[in-house]
């Protein structure tokens, strides 16, 4: 699929901009010269602040203290006004001024000759040199997103706000003999240039419109877009009439508008800006896409830096005579003004790539090619070219003069290159152990493979280690090692993590499959429509590869006669791209996987038993054979299991039991690491229906990870029937244990624990997840390095249990989960009037048992009693146990907020888990 071509206007635009660049760079390089004099403005006129000598202004006999009426008889009474009169100025033409010395008008005259680089000063030239080369490079950019994107709308918009920024400088401060210029142009040329500057009038409308629209729309209706562009109406075209005057009735331009109209137009510029960051924000909370969120991070981050980094330099300049003078005369101001090239280059970044890294993979990699040998050498160049660009700026130094002043900071940054070359490598390691500790250990991790599959003898027997490995590094959706015999027409799964997880069959006669042992290198296939693999795929295959989530595919064995192999992983689930780390790392474990297809196999492990032996009083796990508990020496319990589930994960020792099954410690014998399984209750999953079903949907779980969320390793089917879900071993206790214990907590912990709680399931329902199922067994205050963390446990597991047959009995107590024949799953005692109604899942059934979790360890006890028919009945009614029979001194709010907890319809209560959180914290601060 060829890139689609770009309409005739926007070439029309493209040559207008350029043009104007062109005429904006030869008036600020070969216009007029500088006047060399500093204007105060008042109503009388600009009086002379003062006058450098050797320029214009002293030439034409101007002194300090006149006060300018008048220039070719223009008024003179603002900087707009000189603006004007700057923009018209002419080189060797006589100009006319009108002024007041001591009481007395006068009368001089003052030509101008061109502009001479050598005469600038050296803060000067450092200034314009860097406006020219960023307004070259932001139109650079915006060029390349027009005609990159052609046929997108958000990235024209980008392109055309890129490009107007550069000439919106016209309109602020336009440089001298701008106007006087363009009146010398063809008429078609004149015409062409009028494009640009009525494009940046409505730069500010632009700006917000662009964060409106930008990864996605922030409103769909017509109206809202009134109000972006009509208070911009009237002042756009105040602004363009002034620009028209200016360069064809310059004596009719000044004037017209005054300082307070000036002002004005600033702060609603000001105003723009604060809206655009507003849309910013706002848009940012409602993306649900990870990349999208990067996109604005990336955005954002440029454009902060992009325009700090000089203002600040600009800032000290003006407010620090020393720290300005330091900065004139070194390379760091220069530095900061180059860090401003961030903010195109950002926009670019953003709008173009169709995955954006995070800005923590983006600083690591910069940091990782500052530390390469080839940069490291060049920067001893580029020294060396700073400091010619030093003696070129200022060329009217001497050189030793030069050197005294600035020699030691070349030498000290050239000496910081020598010694970061030798040591690159071990910063290398330590900036990845400190700050990238995650990539680190990935890194160290898939080393270990390598070393590993070295010392294997058969393919088979290291493989399941080896796909858990790349997905514990990587975090890919799945990780699968595809292997082919000779007489086979498809690549099939020899082992995938996490389990149950394999993607399809891959035919061996795909262009794929073709392309994969043409190239003998690995191939990204692109989540999206573009690309140039999926250009050169059949649809059929394309589709395929889209509804497999394949997108690395790296080869191990592709002889057709022999047995063949490759290493598939899906998408991370960061959703960042695979560097080109990671893939050099995936090439090694092939390529040593590869020696191992020319080894003879192995002869097959012998089965492992279909049961093992549980202690029932500690818990403990024996394999078959052992009769008593060594520990309590109590007899033990046959379980009908393996004790290996999935040939991966050992079963150790029963930590409890709940209404949903049995959790067990583990040891995960394929990353040697301690893990939890829960044994979903055989009951609940009796089909192969419903295990495709739990398959299905715990994939879903297992891909949502977040801080208060127990992280989901692994799911599978033991033995056919029974589910179990890998996840991590936490240390300390529930919620339960802890309200036994207490009784219930104050209202500083409590916040402390539900702002966990609450963020949590802010977002799972934002990932169309509900748990169902809230209540203090699932909490789990977990013990960590930063103190205690509220976790939330079983997330998505009550939604993912299929109906079973209707439970005649009910039982009061606290567990009693249930599942019947109309979907009723959960806790009773936690569930909301309309989910024991029956009605549809909602989010609102999580907020209701969140106010139910609060009432309970405010209070220690429960909202709506325990006994069954009142319980019941006053749950339907609304109608629970007020605040002060449990708490007395309760302040009334706190009956407020219960109160619209626990209103009857679900319209009436929080919205959210985070406007529940947020009236808990009003209530309780």
């Amino acid at each position: 699929m060829s890139r689609p071509r770009a309409p005739w206007w926007l070439y029309l635009l493209a040559a207008s901009f350029l043009g104007f660049f062109v005429l904006f760079d030869y008036c600020l390089l070969w216009g007029p010269e500088r006047l060399g004099v500093y204007f105060d403005y008042g109503e009388n006129g600009a009086r002379v602040a003062s006058v450098e000598p050797g320029f214009a202004a002293e030439r034409a006999g101007w002194q300090v203290g006149d006060v300018i009426s008048a220039v070719d008889a223009k008024p003179l009474r603002s900087e707009l006004d000189w603006n004007i009169i700057g923009a018209n100025l002419r080189v060797g033409f006589p100009h006319r001024v009108e002024l007041e010395r001591a009481g007395t008008r006068l009368e001089l005259q003052m030509t101008l000759a061109r502009r001479s680089w050598r005469r600038l000063p050296s803060d000067h030239r450092q200034l314009v040199l860097w406006l020219i080369v960023t307004q070259l490079l932001t139109l650079s950019v915006a060029l390349l997103i027009a005609f990159s994107r052609p046929r997108d709308r958000v990235a024209l918009l980008g392109s055309y706000l890129l490009a107007a920024l550069p000439v919106a400088i016209a309109y602020i401060e336009p440089p001298y003999g701008l106007a006087s210029t363009w009146r010398q142009l063809p008429a078609p040329l004149q015409a062409l240039l009028w494009i640009p500057m009525a494009a940046a009038v409505p730069f500010d409308a632009l700006l917000l419109t662009f964060f409106c629209v930008f990864p996605r729309p922030l409103f769909r209706a017509r109206w809202p877009w009134l109000l972006v562009w009509l208070p911009l109406g009237v002042p756009a075209v105040a602004l363009l009439g002034v620009a028209c005057l200016m360069v064809y009735r310059p004596e009719r331009a000044t004037g017209l508008l005054s300082q307070t109209l000036w002002r004005a137009l600033f702060l609603l510029g000001v105003a723009y800006a604060l809206a655009a960051v507003l849309a910013l924000v706002v848009n940012y909370r409602r993306l649900e896409d990870l990349n999208e969120r990067r996109r604005l991070r990336v955005l954002v981050a440029g454009s902060l830096v992009g325009w700090l980094a000089p203002a600040t330099v600009i800032l000290i300049d003006a407010t620090s005579p020393r720290w300005g003078t330091m900065l004139i005369t070194s390379p760091v101001r220069l530095a900061a003004l180059v860090l401003s090239w961030a903010f195109p280059l950002s926009f670019a970044y953003a709008i173009l790539r169709h995955r954006v890294f995070d800005i923590g993979v983006i600083i690591r990699q910069g940091l990782q090619y500052a530390l390469a040998r080839r940069l490291l050498v060049l920067l001893v160049t580029v020294l060396a070219a700073l400091l010619f660009l030093d003696l070129l700026l200022h060329g009217e130094q001497p050189l030793v003069e030069i050197l005294l002043a600035r020699g030691w900071l070349y030498a000290v940054l050239g000496g910081l290159a020598v010694i970061a070359h030798a040591q690159r490598q071990r910063w290398l390691a330590a900036l990845d152990r400190r700050f990238f500790r995650e990539r680190y250990d990935a890194q160290r991790l898939l080393r270990e493979v390598v070393e590993e599959i070295r010392q294997a003898g058969d393919l088979r027997a290291v493989a399941p280690r080896v796909v858990a490995r790349v997905e514990a590094a990587l975090h890919p959706e799945f990780a699968a090692l595809l292997v082919r015999e000779p007489h086979e027409n498809s690549y099939r799964t020899l082992a995938a993590a996490p389990a149950g997880q394999a993607p399809p069959a891959l035919p061996a006669d795909s262009k794929l499959v073709a392309l994969v042992r043409l190239l003998g290198k690995p191939l990204e296939v692109p989540q999206t429509e573009t690309g140039w693999l999926r250009e050169q795929l059949p649809h059929q295959e394309t589709d395929f590869l889209r509804q497999a989530r394949i997108e690395l595919v790296v080869p191990v064995a592709t002889a057709p006669d022999h047995t063949e192999a490759l290493l598939v992983v899906g998408p991370k689930r960061s959703e960042e791209p695979y560097t080109r780390e990671d893939q050099d790392m995936l090439v090694a474990i092939a390529s040593s996987l590869a020696l191992l297809l020319q080894k003879p196999a192995a002869a097959p492990p012998a089965r492992v038993s279909e049961a093992f032996a549980e202690c029932p009083q500690c818990g403990t796990c024996y394999d078959t054979g052992s009769e008593r508990c060594a520990q309590e020496r109590a007899p033990l319990n046959l379980v009908r299991l393996p004790r290996l589930l999935a040939d991966r994960y050992r079963l150790e020792r029963r930590l409890g039991r709940g209404g949903m099954g049995t959790v067990y410690a583990a040891v995960d014998t394929a990353l040697e690491r301690s893990v939890a399984v829960k044994l979903i209750r055989e009951d609940l999953l009796g089909s192969e229906e419903a295990a495709e079903r739990f398959r299905r949907e715990a994939r879903a779980a297992a891909g949502f990870t977040h801080p208060n969320v127990v992280t989901v390793h692994d799911f599978g089917v033991a033995a056919g029937q029974r589910a179990f879900l890998v996840m991590e071993l936490l240390q300390g206790r529930s919620l339960r244990e802890e309200l036994r214990e207490e009784t219930r907590l104050a209202p500083a912990r409590l916040v402390e624990i539900l702002r966990g709680v609450c963020a949590a399931v802010e977002a799972a329902h934002r990932r169309s997840l509900l748990h169902r199922d809230l209540k203090p067994e699932n909490i789990f205050l977990a013990r960590g390095e930063t103190g205690e963390v509220a976790k939330v446990l079983d997330f998505g597991v009550a939604k993912f249990l299929p109906t079973a047959q209707p439970t005649e009995t009910f039982s009061p107590r606290s567990d009693a989960t249930v599942d019947t024949g109309t979907a009723l799953v959960g806790t009773y005692l936690y569930m909301a009037p309309e989910q024991l109604r029956g009605e549809a899942p909602q989010p609102s059934w999580d907020l209701w048992a969140l106010a139910v979790l609060t009432y309970e360890i405010l209070t220690g006890a429960r909202p709506f009693g325990t006994a069954p028919g009142d319980w019941q009945s006053a749950v339907l009614a609304g109608r629970f146990t007020p605040l002060s029979a449990h708490l007395p001194e309760a302040a009334p709010g706190w009956q407020r907020f219960f109160e619209r907890a626990f209103a009857l319809e679900p319209q009436q209560r929080p919205a959210s888990a985070r406007s529940l959180l947020s009236d808990l914290e009003r209530t309780f601060a």
